[in-house]
């Protein structure tokens, strides 16, 4: 009963997301051939059209508090921050991240190469001064809605990868009207909408395995979301855009993703398998790099304390003669 009605509420959810998107912020910009404001030409429309614009990136967000809120008050809204400020994921977990960026930024760079062009490594660094601002403008404006709240409650019906493929599929059409509003980066370097589709569902993969394997902290989400928003803009900027170049860029993250789906199972993305459905995260559900960490420790303090060792082991010695001692007069 509780799996239906919290799948039911993650539905709501998607859908009030998409209607938000295309009847009240970007569809009648996009319907009616509204200029905004450009991040990749000098493209700029009526400072309306731009707060229209600008509000609606935040919809999933806001969206999400709101729910979460009206649903389960300040207790919801407590426990959904924590899992935002829920730095302590697990070293291996931060390389994963970073590595995502770097091998799908890597690959988008073979494949502008291999089409003979080149790129200006300088540009990597140029725009480090828009790196701390991307982190509103995408990160925390989407996170808390898409894997914040949708996820962890579609996969009470769903295993991971259907959960994740529904989620990839509704923040792709999510971005549909970007594609036919002036100014943006989607219609300004003519993206092709079906592209960025798999590229959304392959890169959704990624996210919930990252997600799953750190304890549902939206920490570990809004970081790949940070690090993936400033590596696309460097190479929106440096790279040259043509209509092959448009197709191929989501492949890196799609082989990326069924790599993935091949090494970690697909029920849950994770190993050991677990259930990481909605739920409150418990202290016996802690990742397993924390759990190599935590029996390394005890191994070490027993190994240590070496009188104790000693002392345990000859006890068990009496302990285990008493024992076979008794069992020999039974046999007699």
């Amino acid at each position: 009963m509780k799996s239906t009605k919290t799948v039911k509420e993650a539905y709501t959810f998607l859908g009030l997301t998409l209607a938000f998107s295309y009847f009240v912020f970007w569809g009648p910009l996009a319907l009616f051939k509204i200029p905004t404001i450009s991040f990749v030409s000098d493209v700029r429309g009526p400072s309306w059209a731009i707060g229209l614009y600008l509000a609606g990136g935040f919809v999933p967000s806001l969206l999400a508090i709101f729910l979460t809120w009206s649903k389960e008050g300040l207790t919801g809204l407590r426990a959904l921050g924590w899992r935002i400020i829920q730095f302590k994921v697990g070293w291996r977990w931060y390389a994963f991240t970073f590595l995502v960026v770097i091998i799908g930024t890597a690959g988008q760079l073979i494949i502008d190469k291999l089409l003979g062009n080149t790129f200006n490594g300088y540009l990597i660094g140029a725009q480090l001064g828009s790196f701390l601002p991307l982190l509103v403008l995408g990160p925390l404006s989407e996170e808390i809605g898409w894997r914040g709240y949708a996820l962890g409650r579609l996969q009470t019906r769903w295993n991971v990868l259907t959960s994740s493929l529904i989620v990839g599929l509704v923040w792709g059409f999510w971005h549909l009207p970007l594609f036919m509003m002036a100014g943006t980066s989607q219609h300004e370097l003519g993206v092709p909408f079906i592209g960025f589709l798999i590229k959304m569902i392959a890169s959704s993969i990624l996210y919930t395995w990252l997600y799953n394997n750190t304890n549902q902290s939206l920490w570990s989400a809004i970081l790949l979301h940070w690090l993936y928003t400033y590596a696309a803009q460097v190479l929106s900027s440096g790279v040259t855009r043509s209509p092959l170049y448009n197709w191929l860029e989501c492949l890196p993250y799609v082989i990326m993703a069924l790599v993935v789906v091949l090494i970690w199972k697909p029920q849950t993305l994770s190993r050991p398998q677990k259930t990481l459905a909605y739920t409150d995260v418990k202290s016996d559900s802690s990742d397993d790099v924390h759990s190599i960490g935590t029996l390394f420790k005890k191994t070490m303090y027993d190994f240590c304390d070496f009188r104790n060792y000693l002392a345990e082991l000859g006890i068990f010695g009496q302990e285990r003669k008493k024992a076979i001692g008794l069992k020999k007069g039974k046999m007699t």
